[in-house]
């Protein structure tokens, strides 16, 4: 997958996040149908009270008692394990492995990461000791997991284990010791105290093929043989001042060149081949400022440059206005020699760049304000002689013909808009932008961004955007480079603002907490559902703690495909998102040796939710009122037709304590202190 696409996974994460909003019933519910009552598909007797319940990316649902956590089989209710170290803990101390299928739970002197299919644990602190756990990586190429920590006395240790049956594999003490000779008097003082620091840090860990791992401590470079830990090879990076190591350490891997790997430390990058761990260039290529990612085009990799902190500047520091310049160059795969002959000057620094055709829309923080410009890669060059300002954070762009078109999202100062700027005079093409609405509240902990997000989805060649301002639904012409209002204002009940909008066959859906419309692609209103929400604070907030395990199949997705593939998808922003998940789809298809490190149980079930997954939900869920006015209920909506389809008496609780699976679909309902029932929607 051409690293093109790479900005940041937890974008490829945003296509496969849940549309779950508790949507909507009809405004004319007189004539809709009754919708069908859901009947128990299983009811569970836990022998103690039930505190919480969450369901995990990999299918299984976790419920926490006063006496253990239990993992229960959704199909069947069936009690799968029980771990009573793990009691009695809190929702946010048990939460998925960043990257993987597994999660992790934290207590009191304990730290686990377990497998929640199968219940087994992959890695306990107390088998190493460990009083800090600081690093921990799965790594799917080698089936492995690595985890770094430290311990009471003695050196640090770095341990790898098997992902599918927990036995470690190997476990090093040394993997901290000086690289380089050991120097005397205030030299070995520098060196003890950097090992002394590199050993609390995080590593930077990259899977170099299924059979190399490649670490980085503040001591240097060490490569792994993935299964045994012997030491491969060892290389120190070079010092940017005489016994100044690096400090700003990234490891990436070749997209495109299986030999190699790079490395980004402080202001300069540099290639180094996997065989030997030998610098493939002979000098490192530099940009002004620190380097915080690069993009790997088939023109050459474009290294992003940000201010480095205070006192750690490298190279010349040119301040104007209060904003550190920093300055931005692409590096030549060959040789690392430079395109421009010196850094093209950003006016801030760079934190994002998307793909637009063979050019790179790049994004630039400036003091808290965003410009944008685009860089054409082959020539090292800027389109725009200045940056463009414009509101809000950019969420989605892409060369038309008539300019840069670009969708920004609002922050708690700044609204947001859609406009195009003219590459030629730099200045926007609207003189009136779409905006995001209203004036942004001064409070910012008050702020709820949601309320003002431009929500837009592509349809050909038409962008549609819907915006909270007046409630309007645009229609942007990408190739003409033009945009009308279509049909009249959608007023949604409750005086709620869309959440967000998708897409259909039968034309647009917009979505927020009590509504759902169905409009054509003419901006007319063919269907529209609204059903206020439960009126009690304690049903509010349950409301909105229904377990959305789509968004967290992100986990899932970063673990079925190569770490290049991951480093693409924690870096993917909406457009290349679409990229990364079609090679998401692919990799899950042809590549299922990739969850040989799993458990058989784990892959199949992953393997399965996944595909589910790139299907969007056909309906959305809503808490409101029963119809007799006694007690809640929770319905399904149809999307197509903005019916209620299934429902679920909630009873009289004031605080009812259910998760909602919709790839399952599947409801779970606390129906007493230690009873738990399973509904089929």
């Amino acid at each position: 997958m051409p690293a093109l696409f790479a900005r940041s996974a937890l974008a490829a994460a945003s296509l496969l996040a849940l549309n779950v909003g508790f949507a909507a019933s009809s405004a004319r519910a007189q004539a809709a149908p009754q919708p069908v009552s859901a009947t128990p598909a299983w009811t569970l007797k836990l022998d103690a009270g039930i505190r919480w319940q969450q369901v995990t990316p990999a299918g299984t649902l976790l419920v926490a008692t006063d006496r253990s956590l239990v993992g229960i089989d959704t199909e069947s209710g069936q009690v799968s394990w029980e771990k009573s170290e793990l009691a009695a803990l809190s929702p946010d101390s048990v939460q998925p492995l960043e990257g993987s299928l597994l999660m992790q739970a934290s207590g009191p002197g304990l730290f686990l990461i377990f497998d929640p299919v199968t219940g087994t644990v992959l890695f306990d602190s107390r088998s190493l000791e460990l009083t800090k756990v600081v690093t921990k990586r799965v790594l799917p190429e080698s089936g492995t997991l690595l985890v770094h920590g430290q311990r009471a006395s003695g050196p640090p240790v770095v341990a790898l284990f098997d992902l599918s049956s927990g036995k470690q594999l190997w476990m090093n003490d040394s993997l901290f010791a000086e690289a380089q000779p050991k120097h005397r008097g205030f030299g070995a003082l520098m060196q003890g105290l950097t090992r002394t620091a590199s050993e609390s840090t995080e590593l930077q860990v990259l899977q170099a093929g299924p059979e190399m791992i490649v670490v980085h401590t503040l001591t240097g470079l060490r490569a792994l043989e993935a299964h045994t830990g012997s030491l491969r090879w060892s290389a120190a990076l070079p010092m940017a001042r005489a016994g100044s190591l690096p400090h700003h350490v990234r490891l990436y891997p070749a997209v495109d060149k299986p030999d190699r790997m790079y490395v980004s430390f402080d202001d300069s990058l540099m290639a180094y081949r996997l065989a030997d761990g030998q610098p493939l260039w002979s000098k490192p290529a530099k940009v002004d400022g620190w380097i915080s990612d690069i993009v790997q085009h088939p023109d050459g990799i474009v290294m992003l440059p940000e201010a480095p902190p205070e006192g750690e500047s490298t190279g010349t520091r040119r301040v104007i206005n209060g904003v550190m310049q920093t300055g931005l160059n692409v590096a030549r795969y060959d040789d690392g020699a430079t395109i421009a002959a010196k850094p093209v000057r950003m006016h801030g620094s760079v934190i994002d760049a998307m793909p637009a055709g063979k050019a790179i829309v790049l994004t630039v923080d400036a003091d808290s304000r965003t410009f944008v410009n685009v860089l054409d890669v082959a020539t090292a060059s800027l389109r725009l002689k200045k940056d463009a300002k414009i509101e809000g954070q950019l969420s989605y762009a892409e060369l038309v013909p008539s300019g840069l078109l670009y969708v920004s999202r609002p922050d708690a100062s700044t609204n947001a808009e859609v406009n195009i700027i003219d590459l030629s005079s730099g200045e926007p093409k609207f003189k009136d932008a779409i905006e995001s609405g209203k004036p942004l509240n001064s409070n910012e902990d008050a702020y709820n961004a949601a309320r003002y997000y431009l929500h837009y989805a592509e349809d050909g060649r038409t962008l549609y955007v819907f915006a909270n301002r007046d409630h309007r639904l645009y229609a942007i012409d990408r190739d003409a480079g033009s945009f009308h209002a279509l049909g009249a204002e959608i007023k949604l009940q409750g005086g709620e603002d869309p959440t967000s909008m998708e897409i259909r066959p039968e034309g647009l859906v917009l979505i927020s907490p009590q509504n759902l419309v169905v409009l054509s692609k003419e901006g007319q209103v063919l269907r529209q559902a609204y059903y206020p929400a439960p009126q009690l604070p304690g049903l509010v907030r349950a409301l909105y703690a229904v377990n959305a395990v789509r968004a967290g199949l992100n986990s899932a997705a970063a673990s079925a495909y190569s770490d290049a593939f991951a480093q693409a998808s924690r870096q993917t922003n909406d457009r290349a998102a679409q990229q990364v998940t079609q090679q998401l789809a692919v990799a899950y298809k042809e590549g299922s040796n990739q969850w040989e490190g799993y458990s058989r149980q784990s892959a199949a079930m992953a393997t399965k939710r996944f595909k589910a997954s790139l299907n969007l939900p056909e309906s959305v869920f809503m808490l409101t009122r029963a119809p007799s006015g006694k007690g809640n209920v929770l319905l399904e909506i149809d999307k197509s037709t903005a019916q209620p389809a299934a429902r679920v008496d909630l009873g009289k609780e004031l605080q009812p304590g259910y998760s909602v699976d919709d790839i399952s679909r599947m409801l779970f309902l606390q129906t007493g202190p230690a009873t738990l029932t399973g509904f089929r929607l």
